[in-house]
């Protein structure tokens, strides 16, 4: 990233890959400190604010054109002080200044590029700017030269502006958490079923996914797992339909690496052929996820395959050392975006020999290509390839298994994407999650030991001594106050173990660290601010509860409640009013457009699920386990499960109804309770699998 024949900037002192890239820019570029703000006012000139990511192709795209320009630079230098955000580490920053982009008509992305005041209130902004007129767009020195110009003759009236602006953006989201509650009122049960028939409206049925967007489509693992639960309570077909055509179509597709396994950020056609080739913790994350449930949903193997080729790729490309995961695989490799994924059809024919022409079928491989005159690799997902070519599945798996090895190894060769490896909290608690999902629902207690490593690695370089979670680690350093949505997937983490039998520390902790966020991030309305109350001061403390492309933090917290309450913990009831009030706040966004908040239509779903009670209580593990990996291949999302030793179920009889005087007999005991009256406990998995599966 650096080049020791060029002059560093401030930047070069960061530890985000983000910044560090644009080190050696002639731009005269600050991070984001009190330093640029007072230069910008000693100076009285206008704040050139650019925010971006690692591994964003079009930032890379404006560097490389306008920031590594001379000429650019001495413009940006002399009229302007300039700042650089990896949004990654600063979302807090970058929600803010989205909105204003949004609150000005335009559509949003990045990198993004915004022009303040020297107090930081948002005066324009747009996304890319090109080096020269083109796309419909002044060229990037035309609009600096504008706005410079406006600033000297015209300044009284773009404070104006800008006053005018940030005062909309506090009151559209602060002014109302800040207001207090008002009298609740939680969303219908109608909500499920407007969800449904909205995800049903806008399904692609001839590729699958939903056509939510005009030209790309994005990965919808959340929306898949609220149509899983749909369908487990209504026993509607078209959503289990949707899932599982969805998943596949994905796998199968361009937007999943078909040699080295992971899912691409989004494509950019409705086929799912040609991907955006980035590759984030997040999106592979909640993919697993949502294969994982389908697995226990219906138990076709498949699923649990492709489960398995997440997990291999994140583990071997993106595992750190000591368990942490890396945050992302660049779009671009050598200056080209996707280069490092393509293939010609003789690469193909050179690696695989006489499997060639088989594959070129399998794979879609033409002479002509299909990007770039190079190959994208997928399958045609409706398509039974081996029964169509007399094979045996066994004997197709065997024959493209040993060739994307030898292609993977071919690849190798070349010169990778950057990666990512910053270590952000809440990306490896979503990945904490889902591998605690994977190892109970296919037995493997492998994953669990690491996800556990991933957690406490988190545990030893993310939170400060006085207990206050960190946002972002990379070489040795800790930073960043974490946000609303650190502390949630934190807890869900913490829950997620606990359910999954590895102990009472991780309830302990759940509780421990829902408290804090409570009292850092929740309002007065019961919604929770992105930013703590002892974060930096910024034009305003936002709430959010659209599930992007992850959870919000109040559909996470909406989850933990909803948990904490079910697993019956003390204050239960206070937590169940805690989820009501989120619920409530978010109700008209819940009905008007409930496609926007899968994550919390799941909560939601649980929160009036009549749901159940697991607890199990063991004299040992060998007794334990066949009820272990038998419930974890169930999909049971409306069951919290507590998992007990005789010990632990003696310490904490007191504290959680569900293990007052329980014991195991000497073997092993599960109960099946509702609402806490449990039915007589039955010893072997046949029995309680009676039980679990009735309707």
């Amino acid at each position: 990233m650096k080049t020791p024949d060029k002059k560093l900037n401030r930047l070069a002192s960061e530890k985000s890959p983000y910044l560090l890239q644009h080190s050696t820019n002639p731009v005269d570029w600050f991070p984001w400190s009190e330093e640029a703000f007072t230069k910008a006012k000693s100076e009285n000139k206008m704040i050139f604010l650019s925010i971006g990511y690692a591994t964003c192709h079009w930032c890379h795209v404006m560097e490389k054109e306008s920031f590594e320009n001379e000429t650019t630079a001495e413009v940006l230098n002399r009229d302007y002080v300039s700042i650089k955000v990896d949004r990654e580490e600063r979302p807090d920053v970058d929600r803010i200044y989205m909105d204003a982009l949004h609150a000005m008509g335009q559509q949003g992305g990045w990198p993004l590029n915004m022009f303040l005041t020297p107090e930081g209130k948002p005066i324009t902004g747009g996304t890319y700017f090109p080096p020269v007129p083109k796309y419909g767009r002044k060229s990037f020195t035309e609009v600096l030269g504008i706005l410079s110009g406006l600033w000297k003759d015209k300044k009284e009236e773009l404070l104006e502006a800008s006053e005018d602006l940030t005062k909309h953006l506090k009151e559209s989201e602060e002014a109302k958490a800040l207001a207090g509650t008002t009298e609740m009122s939680s969303p219908g049960s109608e909500v499920f079923e407007n969800g449904f028939l909205l995800y049903d409206r806008l399904y692609d049925p001839d590729y699958a996914g939903f056509k939510s967007n005009s030209v790309n489509k994005f990965p919808p693992s959340m929306g898949l797992s609220f149509l899983l639960r749909y369908h487990k309570s209504t026993g509607e077909p078209k959503a289990l339909e949707m899932v599982e055509e969805t998943l596949t179509a994905m796998k199968k597709g361009g937007i999943y690496d078909q040699i080295g396994g992971g899912l691409c950020r989004y494509s950019t056609d409705h086929h799912w052929l040609v991907p955006h080739f980035e590759k984030m913790l997040y999106d592979n994350s909640l993919f697993l996820e949502a294969l994982v449930e389908c697995y226990q949903a219906v138990g076709e193997e498949r699923y649990k395959d492709y489960a398995y080729d997440v997990i291999e790729y994140l583990h071997r490309d993106m595992r750190l050392s000591g368990g942490g995961i890396a945050s992302a695989e660049d779009a671009d490799s050598e200056g080209e975006e996707g280069l490092f994924y393509l293939w010609t059809k003789e690469e193909v024919r050179e690696v695989c020999g006489q499997d060639s022409s088989l594959l070129d079928e399998f794979w879609n491989i033409t002479e002509k290509g299909n990007f770039e005159e190079k190959n994208i690799l997928h399958e045609s997902f409706r398509m039974n390839f081996s029964r169509l070519h007399g094979l045996e599945p066994s004997e197709l798996e065997e024959i493209v298994s040993r060739n994307r090895k030898k292609l993977l190894e071919k690849r190798s060769e070349r010169i990778r994407p950057l990666r990512d490896d910053k270590i952000l909290f809440s990306w490896n608690c979503l990945y904490i999650k889902a591998l605690t999902k994977a190892a109970m629902a296919f037995g493997d207690g492998d994953l669990l030991r690491e996800a556990e490593e991933t957690y406490k690695f988190l545990e030893k370089n993310l939170i400060r001594e006085d207990g206050r979670l960190l946002r972002r680690f990379r070489e040795g350093e800790a930073r960043f106050l974490a946000y609303s949505t650190d502390y949630a997937e934190f807890v869900l983490a913490s829950l997620y173990l606990f359910q999954a039998g590895k102990g009472f520390r991780y309830l302990e902790n759940a509780i421990r660290y829902t408290e804090e966020a409570i009292r850092l991030f929740r309002s007065p309305s019961g919604v929770f601010f992105d930013s703590g109350i002892d974060g930096e001061s910024l034009l305003r403390r936002t709430v959010d509860g659209y599930d992007g492309v992850e959870p919000s933090a109040n559909s996470s917290f909406a989850n933990v409640f909803v948990l904490l309450s079910k697993l019956g913990v003390v204050d239960s009831e206070k937590y169940l009013q805690y989820a009501d009030s989120i619920f409530s706040y978010f109700k008209p966004e819940l009905e008007t457009y409930p496609m926007n908040y899968p994550c919390m239509l799941s909560a939601l779903w649980l929160r009036k699920s009549p749901g159940r009670e697991l607890a199990v209580v063991y004299s040992s593990q060998e007794e334990l386990l066949p009820i272990w990996k038998g419930v974890g291949s169930l999909f049971l999302p409306e069951t919290v499960l507590v998992w007990a030793n005789d010990k632990e179920a003696e310490e904490n009889g007191e504290k959680f109804l569900l293990l007052r005087n329980r014991n195991s007999g000497g073997g092993v005991k599960a109960y099946v309770c509702v609402g806490f009256h449990c039915e007589l406990p039955v010893s072997d998995w046949s029995s309680l699998r009676a039980k679990l599966v009735e309707d």
